[in-house]
């Protein structure tokens, strides 16, 4: 019997920790969405938006909710915001699609900023019938993206609507 608990405890002690994610339903009084980010992240819940950050704040991602009467030029609007915020920035075509059950379309585009190549990503993710959609922004600095790639392609992934 000894043994047999010595042999489950050095099993377990050799077996990695799973963190549970951090799962946000947003907003809080009528949700429209849920998102789930890596434990260990810090998360804001504000009253329009979410901000997420990796402990190294190498990611920044920030989630707003507007109204569908917005949806209409909602990446137009995304994209010149963003170019006054970031000079030269180079946008791929935009690319539509869907995502566990929301109409989305993705804006990447590449910018270098005080010597530092960036990753940028807006997305629009509009649940079929909604009356609020919602929007995602990050900035990733490209050789962050090696370390953190995994965590944000998780994150788009586990957005699903309510």
């Amino acid at each position: 019997m000894k043994t047999a608990l010595l042999l489950c405890l050095a099993i377990l002690s050799l077996t990695p920790i799973v963190h549970a994610d951090q799962v946000i339903n947003y907003p809080a009084d009528k949700p429209i969405f849920s998102i789930s980010f890596p434990d260990g992240w810090d998360v804001e819940i504000g009253e329009e938006s979410v901000s997420a950050a990796s402990p190294d704040e190498l990611v920044n991602m920030e989630l707003i909710a507007l109204d569908a009467g917005e949806i209409a030029t909602a990446i137009d609007d995304a994209k010149e915001g963003l170019e006054e915020e970031l000079k030269g920035i180079k946008w791929t075509k935009p690319e539509t699609g869907e995502l566990n059950g929301f109409k989305v379309t993705f804006l990447n585009g590449n910018v270098t900023t005080e010597g530092v190549k960036l990753a940028v990503n807006c997305a629009v993710f509009a649940p079929k019938g909604g009356e609020t959609f919602f929007m995602l922004f990050n900035a990733i600095p490209l050789v962050a993206l090696e370390q953190h790639g995994g965590d944000v392609s998780k994150v788009l992934n586990s957005i699903k609507g309510k």
